[in-house]
């Protein structure tokens, strides 16, 4: 009964969003596995600068104040939700409401819900808030190995303070053939590798 009401013709752009949304979860779960960041070549894709006109309009929408995977993550679960919910309280009533008349208003609903949640989001954890935390700002920063020990083929994990004070967690990678980095070493933070979320480091020497 669930399924069919999920699956129905008349849910399936909210359909297509559910499972979107379960799609980004799987991708970056095993990014995450395998050293890639879904959300960094997510975040690749735009370069929003809110102080001219397009960029001012983009930012009322919250693209560029939270990291563009979190503001899908956000858009597609408003988008099914209010969807579903519209047609579960037509369907309790009058019937479905049909796609082209029930997928407008709810995009625009969702798109103003939207822009103020990630707002509120950004506000609540800037750390997250994609101009405040770059992760172009990591290269020339010292990190520190937290765990595991990195070769050249092989990565550990890490913790940065960005310019706010505040850590991140970082794959980290030695940057030349032989080289260990070991947990607790201290290291700076050259490039990261294209496409990846795992940086390559040098020993940092006092």
């Amino acid at each position: 009964m669930v399924f069919e009401f999920l699956t129905h013709e008349a849910n399936a752009p909210y359909f297509f969003a559910l499972s979107f949304l379960v799609i980004l979860f799987v991708f970056e779960v095993l990014g995450l596995l395998i050293g890639m960041s879904l959300s960094h070549s997510f975040d690749s894709l735009i370069d929003i600068d809110v102080d001219t006109d397009v960029g001012g309009h983009l930012s009322l929408l919250g693209l560029g104040k939270v990291p563009l995977i979190i503001w899908l993550t956000f858009f597609f679960g408003l988008f099914s939700t209010l969807g579903y919910a519209a047609n579960a309280i037509s369907n309790s009533t009058i019937g479905f409401i049909p796609i082209w008349l029930s997928i407008a208003p709810v995009a625009i609903v969702s798109f103003i819900i939207n822009g103020a949640l990630c707002k509120a989001f950004a506000k609540a954890f800037p750390r997250f808030e994609t101009t405040a935390v770059s992760t172009d700002t990591f290269s020339g920063r010292v990190a520190k190995i937290t765990i595991g020990n990195a070769t050249f083929t092989k990565f550990a994990m890490g913790v940065v303070l960005d310019e706010y004070h505040t850590s991140h967690n970082v794959r980290v990678q030695a940057m030349d053939d032989g080289v260990v980095l070991n947990q607790s070493d201290q290291v700076i933070l050259v490039e990261q590798i294209k496409g990846s979320a795992i940086w390559l480091a040098i020993p940092y020497e006092n």
